[in-house]
């Protein structure tokens, strides 16, 4: 008996050993998480710009997320929970339930990750906190759109573009809003409202004119959305020109070489060349440089149908269809449902085609019901847009009215001070002239008073001199009278000199 379990106790032994060694191996190879960074921690603490100190806590919190593994994030959470605590950061409570939201949505329980984002949303409101509010909001608006809430995400969104524009003159750019116009679009284009999206993508573009470090961080992420509806909506020129602007050496972001051969397969699915975007797409999904996604599957279907390669199609519609059961919006089961009942169509299996497009048709309906919200809220949005500009205008008004009213006063009281100044000079030369009139009468009345009394005297005294006899002695007699004369003579030309100048 032993003899027989002899080989298979060799064998399990074997087995054991070989797992062993596999297992090792893989635990040496699994990347060290690092320590959470204390002194980093405390260096954004010591930040005296609010703004930027909430901006670096966020990215710090968001970085640590990314890096730690899911099973370990309870023990990050309570770390940086003690951190919050012990710092005594003003904002704790927010970032403890942002920091929950965030740990959530990594694990992919979006619900979890809805209500957490929620309250640190309402705690930020509620404490006025309009730079948290737009990155809460923001990151709200990303966890509605994985889980195809699209109506709220939107309204999230449109809540976040209104605390980015409060805060235009902390961010001295406009990249924040361009960023969130790009999101809104890409709800607009999930939803199939193409127009809504290119006009929104437009916007985003807009708001980027002359700002050029901006652009060149976000303009490949704009012309990758906008040749992604241009190929919904099968426009293979526009998808030609923005895949050549996507190929510009301006462009700057992490994802360009995913965006540049995505369309490039695009391109080739519209030029109906399928065997060459197979080709493509089963390239790219074994490439290290390519980030795949499910679109990549999606469009391989389609490829495969297109070119009559129906088991392919069929069994990655079917894969899709099991492996993304509940992440699956109804617009891609729709698809997906159709596609496997034209395969079914083709291979004459009317019953299946019929199941998989009454399927189709639920979906459709679901779909359709979402659109339908989502065409009210885009309707509400323009009507926000209208209310707003009116605003704007209402408030450019305003400020006109009231720099013309300044104008106006201004230019009254200078007609004034003018009007005060000319009474001011004619009174004042009136004056002069009763002035010059009084001293005119009082110089003739001293003339002919003063001056012309004495000078009477002194010539009636040289004539009585110049017909004596005896003028020695007529001169002795009328010395005195003849010196009191001129010395009021001399006085009184002085005081006619001094009046002159008075």
């Amino acid at each position: 008996m032993l003899k027989k379990l002899f080989p298979l106790l060799t064998i399990c032994l074997c087995l054991f050993a070989i797992l062993t060694a596999c297992y090792g191996q893989n635990a040496m190879a699994l990347p060290r998480i690092p320590p959470v960074n204390k002194e980093a921690f405390n260096s954004i603490l010591k930040e005296n710009d609010v703004f930027l100190r909430q901006k670096k806590l966020i990215a710090y919190i968001k970085g640590y997320v990314q890096i730690f593994p899911g099973d370990k994030l309870t023990a990050l959470q309570d770390t940086l929970n003690q951190l919050f605590d012990k710092n005594n950061i003003p904002e704790k409570e927010e970032f403890s339930y942002f920091l929950k939201a965030v740990c959530f949505s990594k694990q992919r329980n979006y619900r979890q990750a809805e209500a957490y984002m929620s309250r640190a949303v309402q705690i930020a409101a509620k404490s006025n906190q309009d730079y948290l509010s737009f990155q809460f909001l923001s990151h709200l608006g990303f966890i509605q759109t994985d889980v195809g809430d699209y109506i709220d995400a939107i309204y999230n969104y449109r809540l976040a573009t209104v605390k980015v524009r409060k805060l235009r003159s902390s961010f001295k750019d406009d990249r924040r809003e361009a960023s969130l116009n790009i999101n809104i679009s890409d709800l607009f284009y999930k939803s199939g409202l193409y127009a809504e999206s290119l006009n929104y993508l437009n916007k985003a573009w807009a708001l980027l004119d002359g700002d050029t470090a901006s652009k060149h961080l976000l303009s490949s992420v704009i012309f990758y959305n906008i040749s992604e509806n241009y190929f919904r909506m099968n426009k293979l020129d526009s998808l030609i020109a923005y895949h050549a602007r996507l190929n510009s050496p301006e462009n700057k972001n992490y994802k360009l070489y995913t965006y540049r051969k995505r369309t490039e397969y695009y391109i080739s699915l519209l030029e109906h060349k399928y065997s060459l975007a197979i080709g493509q797409i089963n390239a790219l999904k074994t490439s290290k440089e390519y980030a795949p996604s499910d679109l990549e599957d999606q469009h391989l279907a389609d490829a495969y149908f297109a070119n009559n390669q129906l088991d392919s199609a069929e069994h990655i519609v079917n894969r899709l269809l099991l492996a993304n059961k509940d992440a699956n919006h109804p617009e891609i089961k729709q698809h997906l449902y159709e596609l496997l009942g034209q395969i079914a169509e083709k291979r004459d299996g009317e019953n299946f085609a019929a199941l998989n497009f009454k399927k189709a048709l639920a979906e459709a309906r679901q779909y359709n019901a979402k659109l339908t919200q989502v065409g009210i809220i885009s309707s509400q949005i323009k009507l926000d847009e209208t209310e707003s500009s009116y605003i704007k205008r209402a408030e450019i008004y305003e400020r006109e009215r009231i720099w013309l009213i300044f104008i106006v006063v201004i230019a009254a009281l200078v007609i004034v001070a003018i009007a005060l100044i000319y009474r001011n000079v004619k009174q004042k030369r009136h004056y002069e002239m009763l002035l010059f009139a009084a001293k005119k009468e009082e110089l003739a009345f001293i003339n002919s008073h003063e001056v012309r009394k004495h000078l009477t005297n002194i010539l009636g005294i040289i004539d009585i001199l110049k017909n004596s006899n005896n003028k020695p002695e007529e001169y002795e007699q009328v010395e005195p009278y003849l010196q009191e004369s001129a010395a009021k003579l001399d006085e009184a030309i002085r005081n006619i000199s001094e009046k002159l100048n008075d």
